[in-house]
């Protein structure tokens, strides 16, 4: 005799939505009511996934995922046409917010991809392949660490170690994307290097090179986007910001390499190059605008401080911060 699923009643109130995921997600802020707490909460119509057995796919995959950095899930739910799926409020936003208007330190950058790394290896461990690693997928918790989120995308690897995805985000695609529907883990360690690259540049420099191929929908250049994707030209694997040291810049390079065999083997090997960028070049913060550029960096109270201006002419100060002091 079959048992029947016992069913139970979950309330929540909408507060604010918080974007829109895709095409047939979006995400809000809840005040979930059993729990007293503020959650996110992320909405999937059914009539998105291709069966009822796509539709807890996502939240499968990152309970399996569990691990401090990858982004917890308190529970999923579903009712007449829609998959519910309850995260906690990351109040601190995503990676995307410390690469707007900013720029982040070599010391922040090379933290933040750690974390990141850490997240990947655990989810490559799992078997599965995530699919959409950038900025806006990597959250920052409470205490600033980094969380891969959104696992929408993530699908399991075969026995050979391969996964099936005809579904990808233009400005992060691999090059192997644009010729096959098989992946391997490798796919994750490119967009993850253009996270970095990213990382290294800031959001703005970024979109400046994807703007180039024109605005999205029927007036973006797709062939002349895929044909420099394939080549290794986009993006402008030449252009970094000019306190990002060689060694960071090189692990960047063999991320985006366009053959999937020319990359890092996982998440690991890339945590382990990125274990070799030290050095005084960690905690400069660069400030640009459009007539100087400025590195500003505090070490054993001393804040330091290195100007070039428009006209190529330099300056630098010194400044004792703990007694006020200057030299």
């Amino acid at each position: 005799m079959l048992k029947p699923y016992n069913k139970a009643e979950l309330t929540f109130e909408r507060v604010r939505d918080i974007g829109a995921d895709g095409r047939n997600s979006e995400t809000f802020l809840s005040r979930d009511h059993q729990l007293n707490a503020e959650i996110v909460t992320k909405r999937i119509a059914k009539a998105s996934l291709a069966s009822p057995a796509e539709f807890f796919a996502e939240s499968q995959a990152l309970y399996a995922s569990a691990h401090q950095n990858v982004v917890q899930i308190h529970y999923a739910c579903y009712d007449e046409d829609h998959i519910y799926l309850a995260m906690p409020f990351y109040r601190r936003g995503s990676v995307k917010g410390l690469i707007t208007g900013r720029y982040m330190t070599v010391r922040e950058i090379v933290t933040v991809a750690c974390q990141v790394l850490s997240g990947l290896h655990h989810i490559h461990s799992k078997k599965l392949v995530h699919f959409d690693v950038k900025p806006d997928n990597i959250l920052l918790s409470d205490r600033g660490e980094a969380l891969v989120s959104d696992f929408g995308q993530a699908k399991q690897m075969n026995f050979v170690g391969k996964a099936e995805q005809d579904r990808h985000y233009t400005p992060m695609i691999p090059p192997e994307a644009l010729a096959e529907d098989r992946f391997d883990l490798t796919f994750d360690i490119y967009q993850f290097g253009l996270t970095l690259y990213r990382m290294c540049n800031g959001n703005e420099a970024f979109h400046a090179q994807l703007a180039k191929y024109g605005p999205p929908g029927p007036g973006f250049d797709r062939a002349g986007f895929r044909y420099d994707v394939r080549n290794g030209r986009f993006p402008d694997r030449r252009a970094f910001a000019p306190h990002i040291p060689s060694k960071l810049r090189k692990v960047v390079r063999a991320c985006l390499e366009t053959e999937p065999s020319d990359r890092y083997g996982s998440a690991l090997d890339v945590a382990n190059a990125l274990a070799d960028i030290d050095g005084c070049l960690l905690d400069w913060r660069l400030e640009a605008t459009a007539d100087k550029r400025v590195w500003r960096k505090n070490e054993n109270g001393t804040s330091y401080e290195f100007t070039v201006n428009g006209d190529g002419s330099p300056s630098a100060t010194r400044r004792r911060t703990a007694d006020g002091g200057s030299a």
